[in-house]
């Protein structure tokens, strides 16, 4: 058993990394190819590509250019001819085919061309994912609620009842019965075919009654069951499972996974005890729902927690969709990205377990991977978005610190001194290098507070579980 545990552990470990190596690869390379593509075009001379740090493991000298793959796949750079003060403290000198003397609106392109092409990738990225398909939820054709003050009640429908025909074509899935009411002539009358426990019912409905008795129909509810959790949130933190019975929320007995989310949502920065049955254990965990930053103004809260997917459905875009789809699909990543930056800064204290470095990143591309391909591709645009907006920031040793020297130097029009702009890299290494370890140590901690969480699960036992509804 022990064995066995060692090396499910061992294959998880070397998943993880090549999913790590494949993400961060694919990132820093279309970054820096940014950087390169914008110096050769500006005239800069490019000393060396790197993809990765560290010593060498292969390489090949083109054009007085050194292009290399290195040992450690956790980054990369390019470097250019006079891209920092001399040792003694002077500027390079030199013309336009060194940076630092190169003319301001070429550094200002160069600069931002690594987050442009990032950009540009999660882009691509996305259409790709639109035309592979997306995997959509899907749920068997059984209804729920039907209240009787509907229009299906008074039409003879009830919470249960399993569709197996509209129109006289097989239903299988709540999806095969939207495709078909879509496609159905909506001037005829037409028949439902049900399975009502032991019994099939055929109703007719007239052109009439179709189309508020289709468009109130839902389907039955999917149980209070946790199907996945996401890595780093509330739920993950204080020790949730995937396969846990939710049987309460604060107390209020629960059956269904949207019960769960109404209790969640407005609980924002409030503590709430979530009642599990995991096995024959009954216990309780204490979460603390955080803002949805994904839209502007958002304040519902979530605890990060998916219901199980069950059936599912591929949604497929030709190529004109998936160009205009993607559009609006990126635009939504950098708006999630810059709001969840917001958020980090504005509120430390819950938003802290958003930022992760490469442990937590290699996580997230597992989990993705897990759900489909879809899912990791959706995760690489997002990836690329966020290293997008991070090296944008205006702080020096970044892109954004680039940007602002390049722009500082339009408006007083002149150069910065070489003393002035090592002491803006002194500063810029300081706050990434503190950055560095904040995130390193996060990435560090975090397993070890999901070890602890779940720990404590034995100790946590209770005989009291809630009344039934």
């Amino acid at each position: 058993m022990v064995l066995s545990n060692l090396l499910q552990n061992a294959q998880n470990t070397l998943q993880v990394g090549l999913l790590l190596v494949v993400v961060l690869g694919i990132v820093v390379f279309v970054h820096e190819l940014g950087h390169f593509l914008a110096a050769k075009m500006c005239g800069v001379t490019v000393l060396k590509f790197s993809l990765g740090m560290g010593p060498e493991i292969v390489g090949f000298t083109r054009g007085g250019t050194r292009y290399c793959l290195a040992w450690v796949p956790l980054g990369g750079f390019v470097q250019m001819a006079g891209d920092s003060p001399n040792e003694d403290g002077t500027m390079p000198q030199g013309g336009p085919e060194q940076f630092l003397t190169h003319p301001w609106p070429g550094r200002m392109f160069i600069a931002v061309a690594g987050p442009l092409s990032n950009l540009i990738t999660a882009y691509v990225v996305m259409v790709v994912m639109c035309l592979n398909g997306i995997t959509q939820p899907d749920f068997p054709s059984v209804l729920g609620a039907v209240p009787d003050t509907s229009a299906a009640y008074h039409a003879g429908l009830r919470e249960g009842d399993r569709i197996l025909a509209l129109g006289g074509r097989s239903v299988r899935t709540w999806h095969d019965m939207e495709v078909l009411a879509d496609a159905r002539d909506r001037a005829k009358a037409f028949e439902l075919s049900l399975e009502r426990g032991t019994q099939n019912v055929t109703l007719t409905l007239d052109a009439a009654q179709s189309r508020p008795v289709l468009s109130g129909l839902e389907p039955q509810a999917r149980p209070a069951i946790v199907g996945s959790l996401m890595t780093g949130m509330p739920a993950y933190r204080a020790g949730v499972q995937e396969g846990d019975h939710i049987l309460a929320v604060d107390g209020h007995p629960v059956a269904r996974f949207d019960e769960i989310v109404g209790f969640v949502r407005p609980k924002v920065d409030q503590p709430v005890v979530l009642t599990l049955r995991r096995g024959s254990e009954t216990i309780e965990r204490t979460v603390t729902p955080i803002t949805a930053g994904g839209k502007s103004g958002n304040k519902d809260g979530v605890i990060g927690i998916e219901a199980p997917r069950g059936m599912t459905w591929v949604q497929h875009f030709g190529l004109l969709e998936a160009i205009k789809a993607s559009f609006s699909g990126t635009g939504g990543l950098v708006q999630t990205v810059y709001a969840g930056m917001w958020l980090s800064i504005s509120r430390p204290v819950y938003y802290h377990e958003y930022v992760g470095g490469p442990i937590f990143i290699a996580q997230m591309a597992r989990d993705s991977a897990r759900k489909g391909l879809d899912q990791f591709l959706y995760f690489l645009a997002m990836i690329n978005c966020a290293i997008m907006a991070f090296n944008l920031l205006p702080v020096p040793l970044l892109d954004g610190g680039h940007i602002t020297l390049a722009l500082l130097e339009a408006v007083r029009r002149r150069s910065l001194s070489a003393r002035a702009y090592i002491n803006f890299q002194k500063v810029g290494l300081v706050l990434v290098g503190t950055l560095f370890v904040l995130i390193l140590s996060k990435d560090i901690v975090r397993p070890f507070q999901r070890m602890h969480a779940l720990d404590k699960a034995p100790r946590e036992t209770t005989t009291v579980a809630p009344t039934s509804r």
